[in-house]
């Protein structure tokens, strides 16, 4: 676990520099009267410091674009122009290729002639269904009072019914012209190939004059705004590990100004993995990178570390400060005038 660490001054003192007495194996034991009086040793002393430090899991993975798509043909064609190429920035709906649309024109045309023949024919059958309509109500008043035969009333009744089902069949072909009119219209739209998100060509694989299949590979689209830092981290630190926190990565390949010291970029972490992987005892997570200006590059390798918590009030002494023995480490405050002993 890493920690970093902000600063404040407690009033205490350490001593930095501890001088042990001991006496030789080979001097007499002294007396009470033969003993050396006490002195007094000068000692060094450093303030103590009360430092934030935040506490912190490492993680090491990989830069991932946001979204990537690859961008395919609905149907089958030659190409005509070709509008984008690698590494140019396309915003959604922007029309990356065209195939020849010679033939898609020639069906949209033809589809909607049909169509609109079929309109007006479902005109004349309706007008005709109406007269009818008009004529048996007609002769039903007149066969009520006995002014027509049956035969008569029976002739309109059936020139009715005839008349309603060449109606409802001009609304059928109404109906099958229109369905073929929208798909002449999408198969002339699918001569255009348009980009479906924002972002930038990571790969064009077409080129002027080549006859496609339907279904091919044309470009692929790469979101970079932000960007995925995939990473793993020790099974161990599942507990500590929140959606949230903050995360702050490093890549070899940006420095800062000095040229020494790594940049750092900071994002959130956003996605943890339910579950522990088996055969490396790690956990996956996924924190969301902000791309400025768009520096970073998805596939870069980069290290990271999630801040879990802030832990402040710290107290820090100096190196020299410290004292280990036999396993124990201790420092020497001044207290009251005296150096007291803490652990």
């Amino acid at each position: 676990m890493n920690m970093k660490t902000t600063r404040k001054t407690m009033a205490l003192a350490v001593i930095l520099v501890v001088f042990a007495f001991g006496c030789s194996k080979d001097s007499p034991t002294l007396n009470s009267a033969q003993k050396s009086p006490v002195t007094a040793i000068n000692v060094k002393t450093a303030v103590v410091e009360a430092r934030t430090v935040a506490r912190s899991v490492e993680a090491t993975g990989t830069l991932a674009p946001w979204d990537e798509v690859i961008v395919s043909n609905e149907a089958p064609g030659t190409v005509a122009t070709v509008n984008a190429d690698l590494g140019d920035s396309v915003k959604s709906g922007d029309v990356m290729a065209v195939l020849d649309q010679r033939e898609a024109k020639l069906n949209r045309t033809d589809a909607e002639a049909s169509h609109l023949t079929n309109i007006k024919s479902l005109e004349k059958e309706k007008a005709r269904a109406l007269d009818a309509k008009t004529s048996l109500r007609r002769y039903e008043d007149l066969y009520k009072k006995a002014m027509v035969s049956q035969s008569q009333f029976d002739s309109v009744k059936t020139q009715h019914t005839i008349a309603e089902a060449q109606y409802r069949e001009a609304e059928a072909r109404v109906g099958q012209s229109a369905a073929r009119l929208d798909l002449a219209k999408k198969r002339f739209s699918d001569t255009v190939i348009t980009t479906p998100i924002d972002g930038e060509i990571k790969k064009r694989f077409i080129s002027v004059g080549e006859v496609v299949r339907d279904r091919s590979q044309m470009f692929t689209v790469v979101s970079i705004g932000k960007l995925k830092f995939r990473a793993a981290v020790a099974g161990s630190s599942t507990p500590d590990v929140r959606t949230a926190q903050p995360v702050r990565i490093t890549v070899d390949a940006f420095k800062d100004k000095g040229g020494i010291t790594p940049r750092v970029f900071e994002g959130t972490l956003n996605r943890i993995s339910p579950a522990i992987d088996a055969e490396t005892r790690t956990l996956a997570v996924e924190a969301v990178i902000p791309n400025r200006d768009n520096i970073l590059k998805p596939g870069f390798f980069a290290k990271g570390v999630i801040i879990i918590r802030q832990d402040a009030g710290v107290p820090f002494v100096p190196d020299g400060a410290v004292y280990s023995y036999v396993g124990v480490t201790k420092v020497f405050v001044i207290a009251d005038g005296k150096a007291q002993e803490r652990r």
